[in-house]
């Protein structure tokens, strides 16, 4: 099966243009005011009309639900990405969109049981685990590896994690992951970038 990618947080032009070409499955936007790596919706639309290929998702994380939908609607979102923590009760109202259902791991561990979990799975169609602020490799997930086998196999799910590029390929394997998401970041001057930390994971996954 394929690896799915998301690209997330993309804030310029230059993400936008380096994850297409490398036929990520997911552009995602920061699109709500206030928060790290927003993006002006506006200065999002000029840059999907550079790019062609994936598909254009919405990034949330506190934005009412109903403004979420509208915003979907409005910007002919192609998905949208929101917070298990602030938008999981109520995941029903964005019936119809695709949906990306983001888990923020912590330093206390997951902050949902099974059950929780299982309650998000009729209404998302991947989730994301997203594992950017504590330090984890293999080896610390696989004294419980069943544990997280079972989570990751509710829904399609992808990883966001500070991982050597060299170690996604067993990552992905031995944990029955979907795919990875990936973090777009600021350009060192306009228009250049380096891409070389990023060039190293999609090599040894194999998508070059």
């Amino acid at each position: 099966m394929a690896i799915i990618i998301k690209a997330s947080r993309v804030a310029h032009l230059t993400d936008a243009r380096y994850f297409a070409a490398k036929e990520v499955d997911y552009l995602g936007f920061n699109l709500e005011e206030g928060t790290e790596g927003y993006l002006d919706p506006m200065y999002m639309k000029a840059i999907r009309e550079w790019v062609e290929g994936p598909k254009i998702v919405g990034e949330f994380s506190r934005m009412p639900i109903q403004v979420v939908r509208e915003a979907a609607e409005f910007f002919g979102l192609n998905a949208v990405q929101v917070s298990a923590q602030n938008h999981g009760a109520n995941l029903a109202e964005l019936g119809g969109l695709e949906v990306i259902v983001e888990i923020e791991v912590g330093e206390q561990g997951l902050p949902f049981s099974k059950s929780e979990l299982l309650a998000f799975v009729p209404y998302s169609d991947l989730f994301l685990f997203n594992f950017s602020q504590v330090k984890i490799s293999l080896s610390t997930l696989y004294p419980e590896i069943s544990f997280w086998r079972e989570l990751f196999a509710m829904r399609p799910s992808l990883l966001q994690a500070d991982i050597p590029a060299s170690d996604w390929p067993e990552i992905l394997k031995q944990l029955g992951l979907a795919g990875l998401s990936l973090v777009g970041g600021e350009e060192e001057q306009v228009g250049v970038k380096s891409y070389d930390q990023i060039d190293d994971i999609f090599e040894s996954i194999g998508r070059v």
